[in-house]
């Protein structure tokens, strides 16, 4: 009986202790190697935004790019002059490119012009001007002549009062009662065009104007001067 009782306690001892065993190890379930996988999933499927991400509405643009130059480059207030794509045609006289012969025995005529204007850009406007003169005095003379050249314009669209800077090359015909010769030159300068509405202005000028031609085949330098001039100019 004794040993009946002793192996029934030896047997109960044996599963308590084999059960507390058990406990102190955590077991591992597949559901938490799941869940993990399905986030590293989730996150590799949202990239990070881009700068040209598109929120609002509204591109957003890397600063630095194209698009911001482009941006910042076109005015965007209220126009009170020309600006870029308005096409002109223009009146002026004086500091006009066919101012004759530059040698002293020959006359000098300063001829009118018209002519054309186009805004490349806000600021850059380019020219071509045709002028003809005729003059009378001691004897007959006459000039005409082709100017192309280009103004920069100061300040923005959004001013009335701009100043530029004109350079211009200018090729023509001068003469008299007894000859005509060739004729070309440049003038630089500077001067100023009130806009009193986009669609017209009028400027003046100050230009230094370097006559030059070729009589009788012989290169002729004239004498530099400076040369006051005005203008208008009717935008469309």
């Amino acid at each position: 009986m004794k040993s009946i009782l002793t192996a029934v306690v030896l047997v109960v001892s044996g599963a308590a202790f084999a059960q507390e065993i058990g406990t102190e190890i955590t077991p591992t379930t597949p559901s938490s190697s799941v869940n993990q996988q399905n986030t590293n999933t989730q996150q590799n499927s949202n990239p990070p935004p881009q700068n040209n991400e598109q929120k609002g509405g509204y591109v957003y643009k890397p600063k630095g790019s194209k698009e911001e130059a482009a941006a910042a480059a076109t005015f965007t207030g209220t126009k009170v002059s020309a600006a870029s794509g308005d096409f002109g045609l223009r009146a002026s006289f004086g500091a006009s490119g066919s101012v004759g012969l530059p040698d002293r025995a020959s006359p000098t005529v300063a001829a009118p012009s018209v002519g054309i204007a186009y805004f490349a850009s806000d600021s850059f406007k380019l020219l071509i001007d045709l002028g003809f003169g005729l003059g009378i005095s001691n004897s007959f003379a006459f000039s005409a002549g082709l100017g192309v050249g280009f103004d920069y314009l100061f300040r923005t669209p959004g001013d009335a009062l701009r100043p530029f800077f004109h350079l211009a090359a200018n090729f023509g015909i001068a003469g008299g009662s007894s000859s005509v010769d060739v004729t070309f030159g440049a003038q630089l300068g500077f001067g100023a065009e009130y806009f009193f509405s986009p669609s017209f202005s009028v400027n003046g000028r100050l230009l230094l104007v370097a006559p030059m031609a070729l009589p009788g085949g012989n290169f002729v330098l004239g004498i530099f001067s400076l040369t006051p001039g005005v203008g208008a100019t009717w935008y469309f």
